[in-house]
């Protein structure tokens, strides 16, 4: 059930992590974050308005501010946010950006109809669990017609064969019997998406889809952390040739999907 105090104290520990390297890009030796900004690259406008929703440590903001457009980073966590804030001020974008605290479920203090692109791709829509549709909504009504929306979930059969690659028996028949995830503190769950559940959610909701991806997929189950730099780049260029490619949409722990609002502004 999801309970939007425990994912706040959840979220608030994350605020202590120390920021390394450029404060607009992705340091991590997991795959996703720079298959994230891959996707930002290709579809993100020269400028404008954007919403991230669930901004966490406010990487993709940064990136958002620096590209030209005027961002507002949403988030449940004021730890994060104070975070996410720090991180503006050190690449010299705090101007550009405004920070809201607020639970992606309930109604938004933000325009309607207002950003050009609204992203939610740090996983805050499996975060709110069986309340997802209502975040769906809210991201779609802050859109403006015609405008774009970039989300990251967990994929239910990514995450199912994820386990079974690494031997988590009990925890694959948890996700296969419940759609649901437990994250590493067991404080919440991750619900976990299908690519038609998800499509079909925003496709209710007056929007279609202009493209759908599946990351990690054919390095889904290699142990990263175990590979040199070079070879972490190798690998990192062989998942962004293969983006996309029908046959492995659904086998990445994540579905990533750019869907567009349907009429004009």
């Amino acid at each position: 059930m999801y309970d939007p105090d425990v994912l706040r104290r959840h979220f608030n520990l994350w605020e202590y992590n120390e920021i390394q390297g450029d404060p607009g890009e992705p340091v991590s030796r997991w795959l996703v974050p720079h298959i994230n900004h891959t996707l930002l690259d290709r579809w993100l406008p020269a400028d404008g308005y954007a919403l991230d929703a669930g901004c966490g440590r406010g990487v993709e903001s940064v990136k958002m501010a620096r590209r030209g457009l005027q961002v507002t980073a949403l988030d449940i966590s004021p730890g994060l946010l104070r975070h996410a804030r720090k991180r503006a001020t050190i690449a010299g974008l705090i101007d550009q950006i405004t920070f809201v605290e607020a639970d992606l479920t309930e109604k938004l203090p933000l325009p309607e109809d207002h950003f050009d692109v609204c992203l939610a791709l740090t996983g805050v829509l499996g975060h709110v669990g069986e309340r997802h549709r209502e975040a769906i909504a809210n991201l779609v009504t802050c859109c403006r017609p015609g405008g774009l929306i970039l989300v990251g979930v967990q994929s239910y059969l990514g995450k199912i064969c994820q386990y079974l690659t690494e031997a988590r028996i009990e925890d694959a028949l948890h996700v296969a019997d419940t759609r649901f995830t437990h994250t590493v503190s067991d404080s919440f769950e991750d619900y976990c998406f299908t690519i038609s559940e998800l499509t079909n959610l925003f496709v209710d909701l007056g929007c279609h889809t202009e493209q759908i991806v599946s990351a990690p997929s054919v390095a889904a189950g290699v142990h990263l952390p175990n590979l040199t730099d070079e070879d972490f780049n190798r690998v990192l260029e062989l998942e962004r040739r293969f983006l996309g490619t029908p046959e492995l949409l659904g086998v990445g722990e994540q579905i990533l999907a750019a869907f567009r609002r349907e009429g004009k502004a």
